[in-house]
């Protein structure tokens, strides 16, 4: 949360607004208006319960708003504590006050309830552990901590060794003990509120009541020492700024919490502290205050004075340069971490959920990284991919296909490569992928050729099937009309040797298909057509096409055959086509005219109807039995 936000809250919040005005007004009354006991001294006491009862009501709130956190929850509550007893020592010394009895000096019950307050905050302060860490962030803390102490020290010899101290209070001793146990008690406080890194409250709420233990150190072993003239009712005013400040302190806190509720307190310690170096330099100016008053310095000494002064305040400000640097710089590497990490999640939890596949593979085609995707693509958890070799798990015929692709790819940082090829699956068989795959082996959080896969094995379906329906006849499912044109006109290769691109032609027409068809039906017909089909597929080599160009016309190409070989196929072809055909209960008998021709794929028109020539002289020659009798019902 901005401490600017905190600020204008602060300035904008009635009860300290209140607080404030009224201490402002009291204060000026007593210094300006020249009250006359009786009542000034109860006016004195009176004015300190609304502060006592803010300080109140706001310790309750915190140790209600933490009461989930133990510690937290047990801090506030001595704090509550310590404030009713305040409160209760002003409400006493007032009623004092109203019956006569009026005295700035505490009785037996106040000193009581005041004691029982101190000791309240030291068991809060105490109570609450420091986590300090260990390593150098735990020698930092020791030696901040030491260097405040030492300060304080200081501050209560320099004190304790004044002439004007012993002179200042009828007991010397009570002096002494007073002014040490309330500076190392400031220190003590500092020390958990600010250098700590476990602190129950943030660092404005504890420069509020650090300041109120401050200010009551200086009222009772400063002030009596050095403004002595200071007037009685001056003296009252600055009393009651203590009261004012322990208040803001637990109200700033709920202030704060009001801003950001989702925010219970700052428990990331600084990596510096400015505590330390103004200890540094009250020290300094102790000094100085010391040396002019025990001893009168030449223009020497003060030229020594003023030069160690000088470099000791200008090493602070120079490190304190380097620590603010630093602590720039740590923000920002934290700020750039906590993007990272959230970058991080943010892609952990889109690969976790994708549907694709992510494999990053090494030079040697050997898997270093599986998304969880591969349960679900693959059948397999990504750590039984792990070290496995692509290669293992792809389709015999995709390797030879992708050889050359993947030597390139590997070769060339950067290039990116779609292919599909198929992968074996646990349960599923072969499954395709379309796979995008990226060399990023020059890269060095990665050094992986990155392949991202995505299962298109119902769309692969779907277009060989569409392709094949383009391609084929329906009824058959031979080659149609269009494919037998495409591998004709194929054959003709441009590198082919002087007998590379002869083709043979065979031109096949059915003899006395149109009276079973006429008398039997379309659907007689029909079978007779795909059991012919049948005939003539298992008749041809696989590198052969056979095909349907419509109705009863079939066709084959037959690469690189001689004659001798064209005119054997064709006589097979007949032979099988002169066996009777079944269908249902009827045995229907139907021929074939073939047309030979074998020569140059250059010209496939022309040899197309070569053959369709030769047909139709095989047809006149051999002309077809009687159609009447080319069907017969079978034997039972």
């Amino acid at each position: 949360m901005h401490r600017h936000a905190l600020l204008r809250a602060a300035c904008t919040d009635r009860a300290l607004l209140a607080l404030v005005g009224g201490y402002l007004l009291v204060a000026a009354w007593l210094i300006f208006g020249r009250p006359a006991e009786p009542g000034r001294t109860t006016v004195f006491w009176a004015v300190q319960f609304p502060g006592d009862l803010l300080f109140f009501l706001s310790a309750r709130y915190l140790a209600r708003y933490n009461r989930g956190e133990a510690l937290a929850h047990r801090f506030w509550r001595l704090f509550t504590l310590a404030a009713a007893a305040f409160m209760t020592a002003d409400v006493l010394r007032t009623l004092q006050g109203l019956v006569g009895l009026e005295t700035t000096e505490p009785g037996l019950v106040q000193l009581t309830c005041f004691a029982f307050g101190q000791t309240a905050i030291v068991v809060a302060l105490v109570g609450f552990p420091a986590l300090i860490g260990s390593g150098a962030a735990r020698r930092r803390f020791l030696l901040d901590a030491a260097i405040v102490f030492a300060g304080a020290g200081a501050i209560v010899w320099f004190l304790l060794t004044d002439p004007r101290a012993a002179s200042a209070s009828s007991s010397g001793v009570v002096s002494g003990l007073v002014i040490g146990a309330g500076v190392m008690l400031v220190g003590f406080l500092a020390v958990k509120l600010v250098l700590s890194g476990h602190s129950p409250v943030s660092r404005p709420a504890a420069a509020t009541m650090i300041a109120a233990g401050i200010v009551q150190v200086g009222q009772t072993a400063v002030v009596p020492i050095y403004a002595a003239s200071l007037s009685d009712r001056a003296s009252l005013a600055l009393q009651l700024l203590p009261t004012l400040l322990i208040a803001a302190g637990p109200r700033l806190e709920v202030l704060r919490l009001g801003l950001d509720p989702a925010s219970r307190r700052e428990t990331r310690r600084r990596p510096y502290s400015l505590l330390p170096y103004a200890v540094v330099g009250i020290v300094q100016l102790l000094l100085v205050a010391a040396l002019l008053i025990d001893f009168e310095l030449d223009l020497r000494a003060w030229g020594m004075l003023v030069a160690t002064a000088l470099t000791t305040g200008l090493v602070v400000v120079r490190q304190l340069l380097s620590v603010s640097e630093n602590a720039r710089l740590i923000e920002e590497l934290d700020h750039s971490l906590l993007e990272q990490r959230q970058q991080k999640e943010w892609f952990s939890s889109l690969v976790a959920h994708s549907s694709d596949l992510t494999l990053v593979m090494d030079e040697q085609n050997v898997i270093t990284y599986a998304s969880p995707a591969a349960e679900r693509v693959l059948g397999l958890r990504p750590d039984e991919l792990i070290g496995v070799r692509l290669r293992d798990h792809m389709h015999p015929d995709d390797m030879q296909r992708l050889g050359p692709g993947w030597l390139e790819l590997r070769a060339t940082p950067g290039k990116a490569w779609t292919i599909q090829v198929r992968l074996m699956t646990a349960e599923r068989g072969w499954r395709w992928l379309d796979s995008v795959n990226t060399n990023l082996l020059h890269v060095p959080a990665i050094r992986g050729i990155v392949s991202n896969c995505r299962d298109v094995t119902e769309a692969r379906e779907l277009q060989d099937q569409l392709r094949h329906q383009a391609d084929h006849d329906v009824l058959t499912q031979l080659a149609n009309r269009r494919l037998f044109t495409e591998r004709l006109a194929a054959a003709a290769r441009p590198d082919a040797g002087p007998d590379g691109d002869r083709i043979a032609l065979l031109s096949i027409d059915l003899d006395g298909f149109k009276p079973i068809n006429d008398t039997h039906g379309h659907h007689v017909g029909d079978a007779v057509l795909v059991a012919v089909a049948e005939r003539i597929r298992r008749s041809v080599r696989p590198t052969d096409t056979a095909a349907r160009l419509g109705g009863d016309e079939f066709a084959v190409l037959v690469p690189g055959a001689t004659l001798d070989a064209a005119q054997r196929l064709a006589g097979r072809i007949r032979s099988v086509l002169a066996d009777p055909i079944a269908v249902g209960s009827l045995l229907l008998n139907v021929g074939a005219s073939i047309g030979v021709a074998v020569g140059s794929a250059s010209d496939p028109e022309a040899l197309l109807r070569l053959a369709d020539a030769e047909m139709y002289a095989v047809k006149r020659r051999d002309r077809p039995p009687d159609l009447t009798m080319s069907g017969r019902r079978r034997p039972d």
